[in-house]
């Protein structure tokens, strides 16, 4: 599908940007600017990790609070996966000004697959990673902080334990509950809520089965639960960072005739595989994986992927000379190449099939005095 950096996640934090005064660096979503402008004392975002649009089509009688409020479809970035498409919407950037391309990032001069929210690296968890590294090329400024700098508007990230070891919510209903603390507590404010859920579900058991239809329920429920509890003066935005396919694994190690002009081993994503070829071996490659694979994946040069707007466009961080492949490949089929022994995933992402690029913009007005 055509990716819209008009109409994207990107483009939500630009009208968050734009309310408070700051200058953005994209358009904004005008469903985003008109509900701002009835001069919210709260605005709060709440990332449901995974949720697509297919999963409340899916599950429709599961989700049937997320469906009545939800205002439109929007886009995620491309690669839609986490590390991207949540960097995305914290800092208002495409993957193109912000550096991160997917789960784990290939950086030549320290021969390191940088698994980005790990700081290890994806292929051998033994390997030392230079002190610092997450800081001097992964540290960014996000929307509740920079808003708080610019408007005097208090900010806060509320993040699950499993991301936040320290400071995270255990439970789902926590995270909730902290959130509305903080709200009661001072008298503006922009907060970021950010669930792992209903991803690692889906990962798990797929986007159709009754395990994902609990879970998907259970959000839909809470936070309708939790949206009775707001008062007149608060705006809550659900969303979603990507949507997953049930997917199947091809063994891209399998395959000698492509492996053997390899000179460091793909990263980046299952489903958005970056590689990086030998000198003289270009040609040999874009024949043998196209002979093999072009039905289920879309292969584009460093050049070509780039002059597309696959990753949108604005400021070129230098990441990109530094992290982007000589090839990518991208999913549009069912298929993702399993890169490593760890057990498969059931559903995955960063594809740019409908089912992982297409996302809802929820929107609940509070109605409490």
């Amino acid at each position: 599908m055509k990716i819209d950096y008009t109409r994207s996640i990107v483009n939500l934090t630009a009208s968050l940007f734009k309310h408070y005064g700051i200058t953005p660096s994209h358009t904004t979503l005008k469903e985003i600017d008109q509900a701002l402008e009835k001069g919210y004392k709260h605005v709060s975002v709440i990332l449901l990790d995974g949720l697509g649009t297919n999963l409340l089509k899916l599950h429709k009688e599961d989700t049937l609070f997320f469906n009545e409020h939800k205002v439109t479809d929007i886009q995620s970035v491309y690669p839609s996966t986490t590390a991207a498409a949540t960097t995305s919407i914290l800092t208002g950037l495409t993957p193109y000004e912000s550096g991160f391309f997917g789960w784990f990032q290939y950086f030549k001069e320290e021969d390191l697959h940088y698994t980005i929210f790990m700081n290890k690296d994806y292929y051998d968890e033994e390997k030392v990673v230079p002190k610092g590294f997450f800081e001097r090329h992964f540290k960014r400024e996000f929307f509740p902080e920079k808003i708080e700098k610019a408007s005097g508007v208090t900010g806060r990230i509320f993040h699950p334990e499993k991301v936040d070891s320290k400071n995270g919510y255990q439970t789902f209903d926590e995270g909730l509950a902290r959130l509305r603390k903080f709200q009661k507590n001072h008298e503006r404010t922009i907060s970021y809520l950010y669930s792992v859920e209903p991803d690692l579900t889906e990962h798990h058991y797929g986007i159709v089965g009754p395990s994902t239809r609990d879970m998907v329920k259970s959000l839909n429920d809470h936070i309708q639960q939790f949206a009775k509890t707001l008062e007149k003066d608060t705006l809550l935005i659900v969303t979603a960072d990507h949507g997953l396919t049930d997917v199947e694994p091809i063994n891209i190690f399998d395959y000698h005739d492509i492996t053997s002009t390899f000179k460091a081993l793909p990263a980046n994503e299952p489903r958005m595989t970056n590689f990086f070829i030998k000198e003289g071996m270009h040609e040999y490659f874009i024949d043998f994986f196209n002979d093999h694979f072009s039905d289920y994946f879309t292969l584009y040069t460093k050049n070509e992927f780039l002059t597309k707007g696959m990753l949108g466009n604005g400021e070129r961080h230098y990441l990109i000379d530094h992290c982007i492949g000589d090839f990518i490949a991208v999913a549009h089929d069912k298929y993702f190449f399993k890169l490593t022994d760890k057990p498969d995933h059931h559903a995955h992402h960063a594809g740019i099939t409908t089912d992982e690029m297409i996302v809802p913009l929820i929107i609940v007005e509070g109605k409490g005095e």
